[in-house]
């Protein structure tokens, strides 16, 4: 199961850094799809301790 949560943890991530650049490109559609995947982490408290700002 750790290495599941290590996965997890690392998806977050990801998506977090990918809406970053997508905020710094204008990119709306990616920043929505990225969004959309974090709130779905947020809603199931998955990986809380990784904390995205808006």
């Amino acid at each position: 199961i750790k290495k599941n949560l290590k996965q997890t943890e690392t998806g977050k991530k990801m998506f977090i850094r990918l809406y970053e650049l997508a905020k710094g490109e204008k990119n709306e559609e990616l920043k929505k799809f990225c969004a959309d995947v974090l709130e779905t982490y947020e809603k199931h408290n998955i990986n809380g301790h990784i904390v995205w700002k808006r």
